[in-house]
Protein backbone atom coordinates (compact mmCIF):
# COMPACT_ATOMS: atom_id res chain seq x y z
CA UNK A 1 0.00 0.00 0.00
CA UNK A 2 1.40 3.06 -0.61
CA UNK A 3 1.78 6.41 2.10
CA UNK A 4 -1.25 9.03 1.70
CA UNK A 5 2.12 11.70 1.27
CA UNK A 6 5.80 11.52 1.12
CA UNK A 7 7.18 13.71 3.59
CA UNK A 8 10.13 14.24 1.24
CA UNK A 9 9.85 15.95 -2.06
CA UNK A 10 10.29 14.31 -5.15
CA UNK A 11 13.16 16.54 -7.44
CA UNK A 12 10.30 17.10 -10.02
CA UNK A 13 7.67 18.24 -7.93
CA UNK A 14 7.56 20.78 -5.02
CA UNK A 15 5.73 19.50 -1.53
CA UNK A 16 2.51 21.73 -0.50
CA UNK A 17 0.54 19.62 1.78
CA UNK A 18 -3.39 20.58 1.97
CA UNK A 19 -4.16 23.87 3.61
CA UNK A 20 -5.98 24.21 7.11
CA UNK A 21 -8.42 26.68 8.17
CA UNK A 22 -7.83 28.29 11.54
CA UNK A 23 -11.07 28.77 13.59
CA UNK A 24 -11.19 30.81 17.05
CA UNK A 25 -12.47 28.73 19.47
CA UNK A 26 -13.60 28.57 22.78
CA UNK A 27 -13.00 31.20 25.51
CA UNK A 28 -10.37 34.00 25.19
CA UNK A 29 -10.12 33.61 28.99
CA UNK A 30 -7.73 30.39 27.93
CA UNK A 31 -5.60 32.67 26.04
CA UNK A 32 -1.97 33.30 26.67
CA UNK A 33 -0.52 36.59 26.56
CA UNK A 34 3.37 37.01 27.41
CA UNK A 35 6.00 39.84 26.90
CA UNK A 36 9.24 40.08 27.49
CA UNK A 37 12.28 42.19 26.37
CA UNK A 38 15.14 40.18 24.28
CA UNK A 39 18.90 41.51 24.10
CA UNK A 40 19.01 40.97 19.94
CA UNK A 41 17.90 42.98 17.26
CA UNK A 42 14.40 41.98 15.05
CA UNK A 43 16.23 40.63 12.56
CA UNK A 44 18.03 38.00 14.72
CA UNK A 45 15.07 37.22 16.68
CA UNK A 46 12.74 36.64 13.62
CA UNK A 47 15.56 34.20 12.32
CA UNK A 48 15.63 32.09 15.82
CA UNK A 49 12.03 32.24 15.59
CA UNK A 50 11.73 30.81 11.98
CA UNK A 51 14.30 29.24 10.74
CA UNK A 52 14.31 25.23 11.74
CA UNK A 53 18.07 25.07 12.77
CA UNK A 54 17.15 28.03 15.51
CA UNK A 55 14.11 26.84 16.60
CA UNK A 56 15.65 23.36 17.90
CA UNK A 57 18.17 25.14 19.96
CA UNK A 58 15.86 27.46 22.35
CA UNK A 59 12.16 25.03 22.50
CA UNK A 60 11.47 23.45 25.55
CA UNK A 61 8.52 21.07 25.95
CA UNK A 62 7.69 20.42 29.84
CA UNK A 63 8.30 17.23 31.32
CA UNK A 64 10.68 16.22 29.24
CA UNK A 65 14.30 14.39 30.47
CA UNK A 66 17.91 15.73 29.21
CA UNK A 67 18.40 13.80 26.46
CA UNK A 68 15.53 14.15 24.16
CA UNK A 69 15.94 15.88 21.19
CA UNK A 70 13.98 18.10 18.79
CA UNK A 71 14.26 17.91 14.88
CA UNK A 72 12.39 20.72 12.75
CA UNK A 73 11.77 21.30 9.24
CA UNK A 74 9.76 23.80 7.21
CA UNK A 75 8.84 23.36 3.39
CA UNK A 76 7.18 26.86 1.86
CA UNK A 77 4.91 28.07 5.19
CA UNK A 78 4.33 24.59 6.58
CA UNK A 79 6.30 23.34 9.33
CA UNK A 80 6.74 20.52 11.68
CA UNK A 81 8.71 20.56 15.24
CA UNK A 82 9.45 16.66 16.21
CA UNK A 83 10.44 16.27 19.85
CA UNK A 84 12.05 12.60 20.58
CA UNK A 85 12.59 10.65 23.23
CA UNK A 86 14.26 7.40 22.41
CA UNK A 87 13.87 5.83 18.77
CA UNK A 88 10.18 7.68 18.74
CA UNK A 89 8.75 10.99 18.61
CA UNK A 90 7.46 11.76 21.65
CA UNK A 91 5.59 14.52 20.32
CA UNK A 92 4.69 16.21 17.19
CA UNK A 93 4.05 20.24 16.44
CA UNK A 94 2.00 21.19 13.36
CA UNK A 95 1.03 24.01 11.35
CA UNK A 96 1.20 27.25 8.62
CA UNK A 97 2.82 30.26 8.81
CA UNK A 98 -0.09 32.68 8.18
CA UNK A 99 1.94 36.19 8.30
CA UNK A 100 5.78 35.65 8.41
CA UNK A 101 7.37 39.27 8.54
CA UNK A 102 9.67 40.70 10.73
CA UNK A 103 7.85 42.20 13.34
CA UNK A 104 4.68 40.05 12.90
CA UNK A 105 4.69 36.42 13.14
CA UNK A 106 0.99 34.51 12.97
CA UNK A 107 1.13 31.01 12.39
CA UNK A 108 -1.34 27.52 13.03
CA UNK A 109 -0.17 25.04 15.88
CA UNK A 110 -1.40 21.62 16.32
CA UNK A 111 0.07 19.01 19.09
CA UNK A 112 0.33 15.20 18.75
CA UNK A 113 1.61 12.49 20.19
CA UNK A 114 1.71 11.73 24.26
CA UNK A 115 -0.01 14.99 24.78
CA UNK A 116 -2.17 16.62 21.73
CA UNK A 117 -4.28 19.70 21.19
CA UNK A 118 -6.32 20.19 18.16
CA UNK A 119 -5.36 23.50 15.95
CA UNK A 120 -4.85 26.54 17.96
CA UNK A 121 -3.47 29.94 16.78
CA UNK A 122 -0.05 31.77 17.62
CA UNK A 123 1.19 35.32 16.80
CA UNK A 124 4.35 36.93 18.16
CA UNK A 125 4.77 40.78 17.66
CA UNK A 126 8.61 42.19 17.84
CA UNK A 127 9.30 46.15 18.48
CA UNK A 128 12.43 47.28 18.71
CA UNK A 129 15.56 47.91 16.71
CA UNK A 130 19.25 47.51 17.65
CA UNK A 131 20.00 46.57 21.31
CA UNK A 132 16.49 45.29 22.38
CA UNK A 133 13.29 43.68 21.48
CA UNK A 134 10.30 43.63 23.03
CA UNK A 135 8.61 40.05 22.07
CA UNK A 136 5.05 39.73 22.43
CA UNK A 137 2.98 36.10 22.27
CA UNK A 138 -0.53 35.41 22.12
CA UNK A 139 -1.69 32.29 22.03
CA UNK A 140 -5.29 31.62 21.73
CA UNK A 141 -7.85 28.34 20.77
CA UNK A 142 -7.42 26.07 23.80
CA UNK A 143 -10.06 23.85 25.03
CA UNK A 144 -9.34 23.23 28.12
CA UNK A 145 -7.50 24.67 30.98
CA UNK A 146 -5.19 21.49 30.73
CA UNK A 147 -4.10 22.56 27.36
CA UNK A 148 -3.35 26.47 28.68
CA UNK A 149 -1.43 25.05 31.40
CA UNK A 150 0.80 22.84 29.43
CA UNK A 151 1.18 25.59 26.67
CA UNK A 152 1.79 28.07 29.38
CA UNK A 153 4.74 25.92 30.86
CA UNK A 154 6.08 25.16 26.65
CA UNK A 155 6.76 28.95 26.38
CA UNK A 156 7.85 30.44 29.64
CA UNK A 157 10.23 27.34 29.74
CA UNK A 158 10.84 28.23 25.74
CA UNK A 159 10.90 31.63 25.96
CA UNK A 160 13.59 31.62 28.98
CA UNK A 161 15.84 29.71 27.05
CA UNK A 162 15.94 31.82 24.04
CA UNK A 163 16.74 34.92 26.35
CA UNK A 164 19.45 32.92 28.35
CA UNK A 165 21.21 32.15 24.52
CA UNK A 166 21.01 35.37 23.70
CA UNK A 167 22.29 37.39 27.52
CA UNK A 168 24.83 34.08 27.08
CA UNK A 169 25.73 35.57 23.21
CA UNK A 170 25.99 38.64 24.96
CA UNK A 171 28.43 37.70 27.58
CA UNK A 172 30.65 35.46 25.00
CA UNK A 173 31.02 38.84 22.95
CA UNK A 174 31.94 41.29 25.66
CA UNK A 175 34.49 37.90 27.03
CA UNK A 176 36.00 38.42 23.09
CA UNK A 177 36.98 42.59 23.63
Amino acid sequence: MEPLFNLVPSPHASYRPPRRRVVARKSHSLAIDMECSIRADTRRLFHALTVPEYLETWLCLPGHPLGCSTAATRINDDYIVEHYCGQRPAIAITGTYLACRRRNVLFSWRVDGDFSTPETRVEIHLQGNFGNTVLTLGHSGFDSAEERAWHKAFWSASIGRLMRLYDLSDSLDSARL
